[in-house]
């Protein structure tokens, strides 16, 4: 398989867990230099071993092309996936390759599973949200809608990552997403856009009173499509207010149609490592065989996916949940 932005912060951590898995991994990335340096770490760490390494224009359709040439599918980290996904879902689309990427952006995970029709066409998979924050907070989702075993009126998420190390790729992503300015709900099934901060809350979830608003993030659509409900709201941290430091922790909110309130949270360690389990998984998963089609994490394999890669821990009303149940998805 090809590893995209193999040698930034989330590539060089999504590279040890697929060698982990025993997956043969292809390295890519504009210099040669940090993709070799990366080889030989992973050969001294553990002694994968690579399947070469590459240097790749991401905006260039040839240079795509030849890179994707042979293999059995792409995890791309390259963002912001806004901007950076479409000619890399182009290139996957017309080489027959199954595509992965851990967008975190609205418009970018949107983008993908509007996708679907061209994906089945060409009998390949898209998976897009395979990473903290969108996958979290969906198996939160999956799991109240499970046992509430009704379409909820309302959901509300939201996702807090301790990050060890901010890398560029996800500062810019970041920023492009909050230079909108707008924050996006879903009201009646329909995408409603309103000035950055309006709707501000103060939630609390993980032991720690939390300063958020509504963003336009991937969580957003995930939340949606596990749940069914018409009212989404997913909230991202105030980026004005101060760390909790205390992991990272994903938050899911349901309310039935007779007013009842579900909720569930979810614990991990550090969200960069977290997401690096979550989309080598993915990408296990579907090379082990997935059905052709544009989807999230969740809808392809089910509630479990997350705790499955992570370890992670789920209360759900605040009593620890069963593994895997319910697990959903669409095998």
């Amino acid at each position: 398989m090809l590893l995209l932005g193999a040698a930034g912060n989330s590539g060089r951590l999504i590279a040890a867990e697929l060698a982990a898995r025993g997956l043969s991994v292809r390295l890519a990335g504009r210099r040669r230099g940090p993709l070799e340096d990366l080889a030989r770490a992973l050969s001294a760490a553990d002694g994968a071993t690579t399947a070469g390494v590459r240097t790749v224009e991401a905006g260039d359709a040839a240079s795509l092309a030849g890179v994707i040439a042979g293999v059995r599918l792409v995890l791309s980290t390259i963002g912001p996936f806004a901007r950076q996904a479409g000619p890399v879902i182009d290139a996957c689309l017309a080489a027959g390759v199954p595509y992965v990427d851990i967008a975190n952006e609205w418009a970018a995970v949107r983008g993908l599973l509007d996708r679907g029709d061209q994906a089945r066409a060409h009998g390949v998979t898209l998976v897009t949200g395979a990473g903290f924050g969108p996958a979290a907070t969906e198996t939160l989702v999956l799991r109240l809608a499970g046992q509430m075993g009704t379409v909820p009126g309302l959901v509300r998420v939201a996702a807090a990552a301790e990050v060890a190390h901010r890398s560029d790729g996800v500062r810019q992503t970041i920023q492009e997403s909050l230079s909108q300015g707008v924050a996006m709900t879903y009201r009646d099934g329909q995408v409603v856009r309103e000035a950055l901060g309006r709707g501000a809350t103060v939630l609390t979830f993980g032991g720690a009173q939390r300063q958020m608003l509504p963003g336009p993030v991937g969580d957003l659509e995930t939340a949606r499509l596990a749940s069914g409900a018409a009212n989404v709201v997913a909230y991202i941290a105030d980026p004005a207010a101060p760390g909790s430091g205390t992991g990272s922790w994903a938050w899911a909110e349901a309310t039935g149609p007779d007013g009842q309130t579900f909720t569930a949270e979810l614990r991990l360690g550090e969200g960069v490592r977290a997401t690096a389990a979550i989309a080598a998984e993915t990408a296990r998963r579907v090379l082990a065989g997935a059905r052709p089609g544009a989807w999230t994490p969740g809808q392809l394999f089910g509630a479990g996916l997350v705790t499955d890669a992570t370890g992670a821990e789920v209360a759900v009303d605040g009593q620890p949940a069963v593994p895997g149940m319910p697990a959903g998805g669409m095998r």
